[in-house]
C-alpha cells in the first residue's frame, strides 16, 4: 500500500481535473465487495473512532450531503435513485454551516427560492423566485438560528417543504451532523479527509458537482488532497456517484423547486 502524501504534493493538482466518480450500480457492486473483507472492517473501525454517522445498524447508506434538505430538484432526483438500491437514503446535514447571501448559489437558493416553470427553447430553465427570508438580517448566522419572514424557523420551514412534497418521515430521512463538524473543527480542511473515510465501506456518497470555478478550486484543495489521502491509506478511493447526468451540471434545475411547493409556502 502507498504511503500517505503530504496535502502539499497532493495539491498540486491540474484545475481541469475531475472528482473521480462512479455508476451508482458499479459504487453498490463494490461496496458489497468491500463489505465482505473483515481486514478492511477493521482498518477503517480503527482509523474512524467517531464516525460522522453513528453505525448502529447493519445496512449500508446512500448519502446526500447538503447543510439544510429541502426539496429541490436534486435531492429529488438523489431519493428517485437511490429507492430501488438496497441502501438507507439519508441526507447529511450541517445546520451549524453560516447562512450567506453571495458567493453561494446553493445557500442563497434557500433563502430565496427558485421555482421551476419550464424550460426554454434554447435550453434554459426558466424559474421565478419567491424570497422567504431577509438575507440582510440573517447572513452570517448559523442556518440554525435563522427565521423566514413568517416567522417560521428557517430549518423547519425547509423541512416541512420536504415532507409535504416526499411524504417521507423528516426525522428518518435526514441527520444533523453539526456535532460532528464542530468536534472535527468545522472548517472542510479539518474535517474532510475523516467525512470521505466514512465511503470506503459504509456508505456511498451521491454528489452534484458544478464546473464553476469556485466549486473546482474547492475540489482541488479540498476534496481531492482528502481523497487521495484515504485511498492511500486503505488501498481503496471513496464511494462516489455523480447524481447528475454529464452535460447537465450547470442546469439551474437542479438548484430549483418544484411548482406543487407554492401551495406550501
Amino acid at each position: 500500500m502507498s504511503e500517505i502524501l503530504p496535502p502539499a504534493q497532493l495539491l498540486e493538482v491540474p484545475m481541469t481535473a475531475e472528482f473521480p466518480s462512479v455508476p451508482s450500480r458499479d459504487a453498490l457492486e463494490e461496496l458489497r465487495r468491500r463489505r465482505r473483507s473483515p481486514h478492511l472492517k477493521t482498518q477503517v473501525g480503527k482509523y474512524m473512532k467517531d464516525p460522522v454517522i453513528p453505525l448502529k445498524r447493519q445496512e449500508p447508506f446512500a448519502i446526500f450531503f447538503r447543510q439544510v434538505a429541502t426539496p429541490q430538484h436534486e435531492l429529488l432526483r438523489f431519493l428517485r435513485t437511490v429507492k430501488d438500491l438496497p441502501l438507507t437514503p439519508l441526507v447529511l446535514e450541517y445546520h451549524g454551516d453560516k447562512f450567506v447571501s453571495t458567493g453561494n448559489p446553493y445557500k442563497r437558493s434557500l433563502g430565496k427560492l427558485p421555482v421551476y416553470q419550464f424550460t426554454g427553447s434554447d435550453g434554459r430553465d426558466m424559474v421565478k423566485y419567491r424570497t422567504v427570508v431577509d438575507f440582510n438580517a440573517y447572513t452570517g448566522k448559523s442556518f440554525s438560528d435563522v427565521r423566514c419572514k413568517n416567522g417560521e424557523k428557517f430549518v423547519e420551514f425547509h423541512h416541512r417543504l420536504l415532507a409535504s412534497v416526499t411524504k417521507m418521515k423528516v426525522e428518518k430521512l435526514c441527520y444533523d451532523a453539526t456535532p460532528w463538524f464542530t468536534r472535527h473543527g468545522d472548517l472542510a480542511h479539518l474535517y474532510y479527509e475523516e467525512l470521505l473515510a466514512f465511503f470506503v465501506r459504509d456508505a456511498i456518497l451521491f454528489e452534484h458537482f458544478e464546473p464553476t470555478e469556485a466549486e473546482r478550486v474547492f475540489v482541488k484543495a479540498i476534496m481531492l488532497p482528502a481523497f487521495r489521502n484515504i485511498e492511500a491509506r486503505f488501498g481503496y478511493p471513496p464511494l462516489v456517484v455523480e447524481l447528475v447526468p454529464k452535460g447537465e451540471e450547470t442546469r439551474a434545475f437542479w438548484d430549483s423547486y418544484p411548482k406543487k411547493i407554492e401551495r406550501y409556502l
